[in-house]
């Protein structure tokens, strides 16, 4: 059963299909030319899903998304004689859809493109919203774009043949849209951890569609990201510090991030310190088996964050449940915070 829940609406619209098969984007190519790029395991482990197509496979793992792989991608569709009317299919976690959403946006100056995300992070957040783009150095995300994929296809079945710390990383991102939207989902996640592990259809499909429209609704009012999407940042910022420095998936590092942020939030004043234990419980329910102290080298990356301006951040505080706050802020007033 194919659930064709949310239209993300903005200059060029998004349709996201969830509870659908992995195998469906080849329908919705109609009569088009197909190339899909997908990674080395994803190919090894859905063998029909790339039958009779064109593919590119990419190596896994972030270490992989450069303008290298990027360049490779490119000399592949040339050698496919690839053109602009040629549907490019991003089959895959983050890191596969952010590569394949920049070469389309790039190739040709503008190809079609759209993504069967198959990572929870991916479905709930990454492949939603139109962000492309590739890690410059130890910046993350620091060259990209914003272009809407034509559809994302959600197949919840493909989650079971996830990496434990992959599904934590997807796990991440759900934490932080509970947190910024609304205490019905905290708690709908305290009452499901079991069901969540156990990949339960009913509560993994609830959780998906509700992080699925929290940012859909969210990219419809900002799309370029100038305002009101910053919040979609709770937790990135020091989370991508993290991530680098402890070389750890992307959602885990997000979740520790969450934990400091909301610790920021506290010490510079815009929460009350009970926001701490709320948090710090949630992410322990699901992330329970890893720890970080922020380092200086921490920090260091932290101040390079390519979202700065100056000596300013636009920084995501949370004042309670629900309702993120981006403060233009100084540096050096977050460092002390953490610090102290």
């Amino acid at each position: 059963m194919i659930v064709k829940n949310y239209k993300v609406k903005t200059s060029s619209s998004t349709n996201i299909y969830v509870n659908a098969d992995y195998n469906y984007y080849k329908e919705l190519a109609q009569e088009r030319e197909l190339v899909v790029i997908t990674d080395d395991v994803l190919y090894a482990l859905y063998p029909d899903a790339f039958e009779n197509q064109k593919c590119i496979v990419i190596k896994s793992g972030e270490e992989n998304k450069t303008l290298k792989t990027v360049e490779k991608i490119i000399e592949q569709l040339v050698e496919f004689e690839a053109d602009r009317r040629t549907l490019i299919i991003g089959f895959g976690g983050g890191m596969v859809c952010d590569i394949t959403g920049f070469v389309a946006g790039i190739f040709m100056r503008g190809a079609s493109f759209g993504f069967v995300a198959t990572t929870l992070l991916a479905q709930v957040d990454a492949a939603i919203g139109g962000k492309n783009g590739v890690n410059f150095n130890n910046y993350k995300n620091y060259i990209g774009s914003i272009i809407q994929p034509e559809f994302v296809i959600c197949d919840a079945r493909v989650l079971k043949t996830l990496p434990e710390d992959d599904y934590k990383s997807g796990l991440g991102e759900v934490i932080k849209y509970a947190l910024i939207s609304d205490m019905d989902l905290v708690e709908y996640l305290n009452e499901n951890v079991e069901n969540i592990f156990n990949q339960v259809p009913e509560v993994l499909s609830f959780i998906i569609k509700k992080c699925i429209g929290i940012k859909a609704k969210i990219v419809e009012d900002d799309t370029n990201d100038f305002g009101l999407r910053h919040i979609l940042n709770f937790g990135h910022t020091i989370g991508h510090s993290i991530e680098i420095i402890e070389n750890i998936p992307h959602g885990i590092a997000v979740a520790k991030g969450i934990v400091e942020e909301i610790k920021i939030s506290v010490k510079l004043e815009y929460a009350d310190k009970s926001l701490i234990e709320i948090a710090e419980n949630l992410v322990s329910k699901f992330i329970s088996d890893y720890k970080c102290e922020i380092r200086q080298e921490h920090i260091d990356l932290l101040v390079k964050d390519k979202k700065k301006t100056g000596d300013m951040i636009n920084f995501v505080f949370l004042t309670n449940i629900g309702e993120p706050l981006i403060v233009k802020t100084e540096f050096k007033d977050i460092i002390k915070a953490l610090k102290s």
